[in-house]
């Protein structure tokens, strides 16, 4: 099955498509980050709190890496499409699963260095400069990509959902003249829940290894696996966040798909005429 002409990123330039992606992530990033708070202090078995100064703290760190990241995401992916299927009027499925992944690897070494700040951020307070002025003093540059390979695996599978698999269940509703709203709908719930499951103790690595730079409690990858397993007694403690990240990923893949293809032909017209 092909999806029909290949959505909104191979009309656009790679300017355009950075500028509808950055605007998506911001937008999107605004409504979600009480979800991504909890989801990080459950993981890091911080106490849940509905206080509106906690939910957003960090908020600026984490809208500049949504919005950074997304915006990459979009200009990446796009790119790879046209490298790879070129001037074709469609694209098979797994074209367009695949280039989304390539595009959320691409873009990890700066949503890793974004979501550590970040992570730092919610954790010990502070202004966005006094965070990174505190890493680079106390640990190096280097530090800022710690987390780096459980970033990139968890980018290239969310790219791959939000930008490959639910553009290919609205094509498959069209081919079955249904809704393509019903296929953003399916899409979302069932990718975003695959693929919060299959992410989900890399994601838990990743925050844990972030928050702890000093090395006191987790070490490398397969250190903190194991560490979380002892700590917690099973490997259930891999999917701590679970539940507040599935929603994330589900809100994340509808939100986003919706934003990108409605803010799209609004922003650049002439490109839809």
């Amino acid at each position: 099955m092909a999806t029909e002409d290949g959505g909104s990123l191979r009309k656009l330039n790679e300017r355009e498509n950075l500028v509808v992606g950055t605007a998506s992530g911001v937008l999107e990033q605004l409504v979600l980050q009480p979800l991504l708070y909890w989801k990080n202090a459950r993981q890091q078995g911080l106490a849940f709190t509905l206080n509106p100064k906690l939910l957003y703290r960090g908020t600026f760190a984490s809208c500049s890496n949504l919005g950074v990241v997304t915006g990459l995401q979009c200009v990446l992916s796009g790119s790879f499409q046209k490298l790879i299927v070129g001037d074709a009027p469609k694209m098979s499925i797994s074209q367009e699963v695949g280039c989304g992944f390539l595009g959320g690897v691409a873009s990890a070494p700066v949503c890793c260095i974004l979501e550590l700040i970040m992570i730092q951020q919610q954790r010990f307070g502070g202004s966005l400069p006094s965070a990174v002025h505190r890493i680079l003093q106390t640990h190096g540059p280097l530090m800022l990509m710690r987390g780096f390979t459980c970033t990139a695996s968890r980018e290239g599978l969310f790219t791959a959902g939000y930008l490959g698999l639910i553009p290919a269940a609205q094509s498959a509703c069209r081919d079955y003249e249904v809704s393509p709203w019903w296929g953003n709908c399916a899409g979302s719930i069932g990718g975003g829940l695959f693929v919060a499951a299959v992410t989900q103790p890399l994601d838990t690595a990743k925050t844990c290894m972030q928050g702890d730079l000093e090395r006191s409690r987790y070490g490398s990858v397969l250190q903190t696996l194991r560490a979380l397993r002892i700590e917690y007694g099973s490997f259930r403690a891999l999917y701590k966040g679970y539940s507040w990240r599935a929603a994330n990923l589900v809100a994340d893949f509808f939100l986003l798909d919706w934003l990108v293809q409605t803010l799209s032909p609004v922003m650049f017209p002439a490109r839809f005429a």
